[in-house]
């Protein structure tokens, strides 16, 4: 395409919006995507309303959004501003403030007030173009609605001053991810005010390859080709998996310059790939296993301590020669991309490797000073570790086994029910020590009720005598056959009465929508959970937490987060409990239809599923109104025949539609948040 096209030919910039035009560096690479916006722009501009001044660019960290953004700035010579949007923005944001100014000049401390325009308001009334990063993330709708009309092709912004209308070459990019925490689905009415969108993905291998040459001046093909393999591979897994991280272009070119400078291969993936994709170590072990059997683990690890030619770099200047040391050997890589030992030194294209010990038996990285042996994947010894497997491994491997035994029960749950086709994830999460903090100090403010509850509760379950036997009827373990014909259930050796465990099983689910965050409801829900965790524990009864939320992305279109479970023996479950939060939407009929499956698996005769939530349902893209509420009484009803009790506990404005779907008797109405925990604990005490 053409280095630049003046949109408005006879318009002159100042000094300031000069500085903002965005200059393309030398190592910048067109892509397809960046081309066709260019072209549809400059087709369209003198066309009334089918100019397109408003575009979305959706996709993946590291997709290249915000670069297409600067180089449309470069190439319509327009200059370049931009906003990152955040959970709280309010109008202030978009519209600009008005603050209180106190002149110097005036000795008597007169405050005067002054109206200071946003970036949006500066970049809309000059005729720039905008980015707007990540409005998806913003929770007031009023704000959205602000933009809405502000991107309309004859817009206009209300300020506090004046009417500000929309110039005629201002441009805004929308650029957002796909499926991050804390994001939504991109609001219905802006999305329509796009007039032009695009869906980023990593770029071709080639495109790939030659943006890191420009990027780092390594110039090795193999190499190159090797490691954009490995990126592409990663990310298509992670997607697959719906592991949250993204292997993207900056992973791909901060892992080809520690390469090129020496780093090992092998090495450098953890700190500059999968750490950013994901640290927890079942999804690790995933990675890791895909990249084995795809055999690129054994390329890499040839590539360890690499030593390239001159001419691998295009100035020159960042080779290491060994010469004639002997634990050096070249590897020819061929045209399919296989690697072989050459005895030929002479060979321009081959890569000069460090003897490993798989070759002569030693290892010679004590001795590389290039070697990366920082971070917490090093042994004592400045060995790398790579996750080999082990006894904590082999327990990892039995946790991903409860995931996924959770997983198939979840799905088996929702068959037949018009939650079927809904794609769904249960999460196990891993407890951190931030997480056993932040327990510990939760508990220990709820520990006075907790335990003054308990110690009224215990006295009237001990001794408990079971109801299908009197005092005088004996139990045990030892069988009396010849006793059966007295009917008298005189049937066991042993002369002491049962002693019961509590016939209660709990079931605490936690709605994880968005609008959670709101006013301490969040913390009064992980309060809440501590404290029947705590006092469930002590008094001997089963209990589950889990947690949901809708719409996380197109491959998860419902998450559970099995935070506590009782078939699960990990002591540290508890503090997990920490990890609850908000996220997105909620789809309350398949949360409790899970949960309510998962609680008929317990023996015990009384069932109680303990509902927090806000608000009504809402999920993509029609679970709501009557439908969701439809849905959530034959929920209800359904396993209500099946002898679980269903309580809501509503905290949000939405009480009485809370209360509608549950029954006035089944919901609480819980005005002070600090009472929620308390609350709860002495319902389920009543229960016994």
């Amino acid at each position: 395409m053409k280095e630049t096209c003046i949109l408005s030919p006879s318009r002159q910039l100042t000094k300031e919006e000069q500085s903002l035009v965005w200059q393309k560096p030398s190592s910048h690479i067109e892509s397809e995507a960046e081309r066709r916006i260019y072209q549809e722009v400059v087709r369209n501009w003198n066309r009334g309303e089918m100019k397109i001044s408003t575009i979305l660019l959706e996709g993946d960290a590291g997709s290249g959004k915000t670069q297409i953004a600067k180089a449309l700035s470069a190439a319509f010579n327009l200059p370049y501003t931009k906003i990152t949007c955040f959970a709280d923005m309010d109008k202030s944001d978009v519209l600009g403030s008005i603050l209180p100014v106190i002149s110097d000049k005036d000795k008597s401390n007169k405050v005067e007030y002054q109206y200071y325009p946003s970036e949006i308001v500066r970049a809309y009334e000059n005729g720039w173009l905008l980015e707007i990063q990540e409005p998806t993330v913003i929770r007031d709708a009023a704000v959205l609605m602000a933009l809405n009309s502000a991107l309309e092709p004859d817009g206009s912004l209300n300020l506090p001053t004046r009417i500000v209308r929309r110039h005629p070459d201002f441009i805004a990019i929308i650029t957002t991810n796909r499926g991050y925490n804390g994001c939504r689905p991109l609001n219905e009415a802006l999305r329509d005010r796009v007039q032009h969108a695009e869906k980023l993905d990593l770029p071709p291998k080639e495109v790939m390859i030659e943006r890191a040459k420009a990027k780092t001046g390594f110039h090795c093909e193999q190499v190159l080709l090797l490691l954009a393999e490995t990126i592409i591979l990663l990310n298509q897994t992670a997607k697959a998996n719906a592991i949250k991280g993204v292997a993207g272009m900056r992973s791909y070119i901060f892992w080809v310059d520690a390469v090129a400078n020496g780093v090992s291969a092998r090495s450098s993936l953890y700190q500059k790939v999968l750490y950013k994709i994901t640290t927890d170590p079942q999804e690790l072990v995933i990675l890791e296993q895909v990249l084995e059997s795809r055999g690129l683990t054994d390329k890499l690890e040839e590539l360890e301590n690499v030593s390239h030619s001159h001419e691998d770099f295009e100035d020159g200047g960042n080779s290491r020669v060994d010469g004639d040391n002997p634990d050096v050997m070249e590897v020819r890589v061929s045209q399919d991309g296989e690697f072989a030992a050459e005895s030929d030194k002479a060979d321009k294209n081959a890569i000069r490797l460090r003897k490993s010990e798989d070759i002569e038996g030693h290892s010679d990285t004590s001795k590389d000073e290039h070697t990366d042996i920082s971070g917490n994947d090093n042994g004592e010894n400045g060995n790398l570790l790579y996750h080999e497997l082990n006894k904590s491994v082999t327990t990892e491997l039995q946790k991903r086994d409860f995931r996924r035994q959770l997983n198939k029960e979840a799905r088996q749950s929702v068959k037949g029910s018009c939650h079927e086709e809904i794609k769904l994830i249960v999460h196990r999460l891993e407890a951190t020590d931030q997480n056993r903090k932040e327990y510990h100090k939760t508990a220990s403010d709820l520990l006075p009720v907790i335990r003054e509850l308990i110690s009224k509760t215990n006295p009237l379950l001990e001794h408990e005598v079971s109801s299908e036997f009197a005092k005088s009827q004996l139990y045990g373990t030892k069988f009396c056959a010849d006793q059966v014909a007295t009917r008298d259930f005189r049937v066991f050796a042993r002369k002491r009465p049962p002693e019961e465990e509590p016939s209660l099983a709990v079931a605490l689910r936690i709605d994880e929508s968005a609008s959670m965050s709101a006013f301490g409801r969040l913390e009064a829900a992980k309060q809440a959970a501590v404290a029947l965790y705590e006092f469930c524990t002590g008094s001997g009864i089963p209990i589950i937490v889990y947690g949901d939320t809708a719409d996380r992305s197109k491959l998860e279109q419902m998450s559970m987060y099995a935070y506590v479970d009782f078939e699960s023996e990990d002591p540290d479950d508890k503090y997990t409990l920490m990890n609850i939060q908000a996220r997105s939407n909620n789809r309350d009929g398949m949360a409790l239809r899970i949960i309510s499956e998962r609680l008929l698996n317990a023996p015990q005769k009384t069932k109680l599923i303990i509902s927090i939530s806000d608000g009504q349902p809402k999920a993509m893209p029609d679970y709501t109104g009557e439908k969701a509420a439809h849905d959530m009484k034959d929920t209800l009803q359904e396993f209500r025949r099946k002898d679980i009790q269903f309580l809501a506990a509503a905290i949000g404005q939405d009480k009485e539609a809370i209360r509608e779907l549950y029954g006035a008797e089944n919901t609480l109405d819980i005005t002070d948040l600090k009472q929620l925990p308390a609350r709860l604990v002495q319902i389920i005490a009543r229960f016994l």
